[in-house]
């Protein structure tokens, strides 16, 4: 697993826009992007143990909060995973996302990763 984006703020603002626009990230070295909604995105304990485990050796600055859920300094970790276009791959995005102080909310892209089929 290859983490192919480095961590990059893609929002932040007021709430009506955090919940309702869609996020475009642009995946380098594949030329394609990944569409993503908070409202689609996933708990990380959702994935697959196996690569739940990588992801998280791979991202620092994770912390487990009452043994359950994921978090990226005071936001909640949330996944995404979508197929690739070109390639016979899955694109797994994390994200941390949150409102960071009283109405203003950020998504930040901690990291998208190429999961080979």
């Amino acid at each position: 697993m290859k983490n192919i984006k480095k961590k990059t703020l893609i929002y932040d603002g007021f709430e009506d826009d955090f919940y309702q626009l869609n996020h475009l990230i642009q995946c380098p070295y594949y030329d394609e992007d990944m569409l993503v909604s908070v409202t689609q995105l996933k708990d990380l304990n959702r994935l697959d143990e196996d690569i739940k485990q990588q992801v998280i050796n791979k991202v620092k600055g994770l912390t487990l909060n009452l043994g359950t859920c994921y978090s990226y300094d005071g936001l909640s970790v949330m996944c995404d995973i979508q197929k690739s276009k070109k390639e016979n791959i899955q694109l797994l995005g994390l994200f941390a996302i949150g409102e960071r102080q009283p109405s203003r909310y950020q998504i930040i892209v901690l990291g998208i990763f190429r999961i080979k089929l």
